[in-house]
């Protein structure tokens, strides 16, 4: 095939007005999208365990919290219709080596800290009190706090043994458990 300088400038003409025709349609503007995914978070932490020595009186003995928020419950969730907590006892204050000595438990929960949607606290409680009654076949003491919205709190639990008559108390450990529990509502 035999090209001749006509035909050559007709071709190099050509792609010249195709270079410039690109250059001239470039893209002047453009986007790039940031995301941040979120995780669900739905979290409880208790306090280390508690002891304490009775005071050999007929008064109750309180496991209060104080202000130290080591000694809270904290709580926390992300979700978007917020969530429930449940602190829960199961027994009442058992002896340790000789279970048919026990004692009520009373437990009292109040929020000692909350994030705030701006207005008002975010995490509320729900039921405030409640006690065993062993010897009416109540084993059960449950407390609850809610949010209707994402949020973290501390709760403060106080947890009395119920002492009735000290001199009727079988020498040595009584114990309870506790156990909190959370969920999305």
């Amino acid at each position: 095939m035999k090209m001749t300088i006509k035909s050559f400038l007709k071709i190099m003409s050509v792609f010249t007005i195709a270079v410039l025709s690109q250059t001239a349609s470039a893209q002047t503007t453009d986007t790039q999208r940031y995301t941040v995914t979120v995780p669900s978070t739905l979290s409880i932490t208790g306090p280390a365990d508690q002891t304490l020595t009775h005071d050999t009186t007929n008064n109750n003995q309180v496991f209060a919290p104080g202000s130290n928020t080591a000694n809270h419950w904290a709580v926390q969730s992300n979700s978007g219709a917020g969530a429930t907590v449940n602190l829960r006892t199961n027994t009442p204050f058992t002896h340790t080596s000789n279970s048919v000595y026990k004692r009520d438990a009373k437990l009292d929960l109040a929020v000692s800290s909350s994030d705030n949607n701006g207005t008002s606290a975010i995490w509320t409680v729900s039921t405030a009190s409640d006690q065993t009654n062993f010897a009416g076949s109540d084993n059960v003491a449950a407390v609850q706090a809610t949010s209707s919205q994402p949020g973290k709190a501390t709760l403060a639990l106080s947890v009395t043994f119920i002492t009735n008559t000290y001199s009727t108390l079988l020498q040595g450990d009584y114990q309870i458990d506790v156990v909190g529990t959370i969920a999305a509502n």
